[in-house]
């Protein structure tokens, strides 16, 4: 493979070497090396397709993978991680959150959709149809929090909703009357805030921020041949601002709190203002800062939710184009510092939908894992890399 040569950034101390790989041969099933350019310990946290499963008599297949940047992989402790998408059996693999040994899997889920709690730990927070609900994945065993009569078609998002930081609130998106709807619930009052109606809305998803004082939704609001804007209201349905009607001013972002305290969404913004740039863009207001100088941005999750003020950004383009993230996943600071630390090469070559590496962080900020394909010409088989943080080097 062609080493790309790219002078140092200017501001940042390090040494950009792009595609600087040692490590030809695929690893193994639970072998780790070590990033060349960046010295974290990487792992192949996924079997052969068709190989089994040890401890829990299933098969690996020939994707396996985890969902999205913002759906979180670990629980809130780091004892547990999901990969919840095998084409084999069981569909849901939870391994040991450190080992990355199989624990157990379930095939079938009690909702549509599900998501970690952020407090607690062996809980999965799940909706189907009318019905929010907890679900204890050890036990196999599920508890309603709140049936919604009226109501059909729920989703956390869809896919791309979270709870609240604290895990007390949450945004429920679906229908009523046939209407498409979005609303807020307080697990902890059992207090349901009223519908937001999205009328002549065409909804992508709907999520709490992560302060739980706000209700962010996305997709196509004010017309035009272009989506990807968003709308923030209260959560008595009062619209704070106007919609950003920039193009993905930002694009494919999470919702995080940054160390002022102010709710935010960080993603990498498609519009011409930013050409590719990580922004942060503050709820209450609109006001953007940028992130960092260079682009082009993939994905970015803020799941790392005790670590605060920081980013992971996927940089999945592979050309001289847009240097120097090439093929990289990072850590950006949010207080529009320009600080990156830069973590590993990724692997990942092909862009279809499963083959997007859609990188995605532990609780506490010290592991990142994401979907790789090994550089395959087709893009299968698909399996999943962890990346520990080298001492020193990770956020802190």
């Amino acid at each position: 493979m062609k080493r790309l040569l790219i002078p140092p950034l200017l501001g940042f101390g390090f040494l950009v070497s792009g595609f600087g790989f040692s490590q030809d041969e695929k690893p193994g099933w639970l072998e780790s090396y070590t990033d060349p350019d960046f010295g974290s310990k990487i792992t192949w946290i996924t079997g052969d397709p068709g190989g089994v499963i040890p401890t829990i008599d299933g098969t690996w297949g020939n994707v396996v993978r985890h969902g999205y940047s913002k759906e979180a992989v670990w629980n809130a402790d780091n004892s547990l991680l999901l990969l919840r998408r095998n084409e084999a059996w069981p569909a849901w693999l939870f391994l040991d959150g450190k080992t990355y040994a199989p624990l157990f899997g379930r095939n079938d889920i009690p909702g549509v959709e599900a998501r970690w709690h952020p407090k607690r730990p062996d809980v999965m927070v799940f909706v189907k149809n009318d019905t929010l609900g907890f679900w204890h994945v050890r036990e196999d065993k599920t508890e309603v929090a709140a049936t919604f009569a009226g109501y059909s078609e729920l989703h956390i998002g869809p896919w791309e909703g979270n709870l609240s930081a604290d895990g007390k609130r949450i945004v429920l998106a679906g229908k009523k009357a046939g209407k498409s709807i979005a609303f807020a619930y307080d697990f902890s009052t059992k207090k349901k805030y009223p519908d937001l109606a999205l009328t002549g809305v065409t909804l992508d998803w709907a999520s709490i921020s992560a302060s739980g004082k706000f209700v962010v939704i996305n997709g196509n609001i004010t017309g035009g041949d272009r989506g990807d804007q968003s709308q923030v209201y209260d959560l008595e349905g009062k619209k704070i601002g106007k919609p950003w009607t920039e193009y993905g001013r930002p694009s494919h972002y999470d919702l995080t709190i940054d160390a002022d305290g102010n709710d935010i969404a960080v993603g990498g913004s498609k519009s011409k203002l930013d050409d590719g740039h990580v922004i942060k863009r503050r709820l209450s207001d609109g006001k953007v800062t940028v992130l960092t100088p260079s682009g082009y941005a993939s994905h970015v999750s803020t799941r790392n939710v005790d670590l605060p003020d920081w980013a992971f950004v996927t940089y999945q383009q592979r050309t001289e184009n847009w240097p120097p993230y090439v093929d990289e996943v990072v850590a950006v600071k949010l207080d529009g510092s320009h600080t990156v630390k830069r973590i590993a090469h990724m692997r990942t070559r092909e862009t279809d939908y499963l083959t997007q590496a859609h990188a995605i962080p532990s609780p506490d900020g010290k592991r990142v894992l994401w979907a790789s394909d090994w550089e395959a010409e087709k893009g299968r088989p698909i399996g999943v890399l962890v990346a520990e943080l080298p001492t020193g080097r990770g956020p802190k």
